[in-house]
Order: structure tokens, then C-alpha cells, then sequence
């Protein structure tokens, strides 16, 4: 906090309101850990890619030469968790979990009496 907007949060003047006010809106260059661009700047980083696309098909209908195509501009590598390992499907247990998956085939038809 006192990077990002130079309150003390050790001060006991502070209120604990008014740390977690903070903590939730800091920037992501001061998170811990955090984000390297914001929701925002991606979003920016999108529209200047497709102005720029559309200044180039712009320039290429009026007949323009040497245009080249541009090129979209970096984003960071987004941290993603590692995604679970499927747990393998359970063994069907006992006659009536067999007769069970029988009875849900195609062309199989139950008379239950």
C-alpha cells in the first residue's frame, strides 16, 4: 500500500476499511504475485490490434503499396493452474450395475414385470 499509494497500513490511524478499500482496487503492477496487465489493458490492447487491422485493410482497398500487415501487440503470458487429472471412470459393481448399463444400450428393450 504505501508503494502504490503511500499509506502506511501499520499506521493506527488507517482503519482497516480503508485497507481493504485499497487492497481491492491496487493496481496489478503492485499486487503480490499479481497480474502483469489488467482486465483494462487487455481490452486496450485489443482495440489499438484491430484499429491497426482496420487501417490496414483501409490502405490495401485504396490501393496502397508497401503496407505491411501489422502485427498484434505482445501480451504477457497469462498464469494458468495446471488443469486436474481426469479421474478414471468407476467400475460398474455387482449384477444390477451390469444389467443397468446393459438395459441403457441401443435396441435393448426391458420388460419389467
Amino acid at each position: 500500500m504505501l508503494c502504490a499509494y503511500g499509506v502506511d497500513v501499520l499506521d493506527p490511524a488507517v482503519s482497516l476499511r480503508r485497507v481493504w478499500v485499497l487492497g481491492n482496487r491496487l493496481p496489478p503492477w503492485a499486487r503480490a504475485g499479481g497480474e502483469e496487465w489488467s482486465g483494462e489493458m487487455h481490452l486496450l490492447a485489443l482495440i489499438a490490434d484491430h484499429l491497426a487491422n482496420l487501417t490496414y485493410i483501409t490502405l490495401q482497398a485504396y490501393g496502397a503499396k508497401g503496407v505491411t500487415k501489422p502485427k498484434a501487440i505482445p501480451r504477457p503470458k497469462e498464469h494458468r493452474e495446471p488443469e486436474p487429472t481426469p479421474t478414471p471412470p468407476q467400475q460398474p459393481r455387482g449384477w444390477a450395475a451390469v444389467a443397468g448399463q446393459i438395459a441403457a444400450m441401443d435396441n435393448v428393450r426391458v420388460i419389467r414385470q
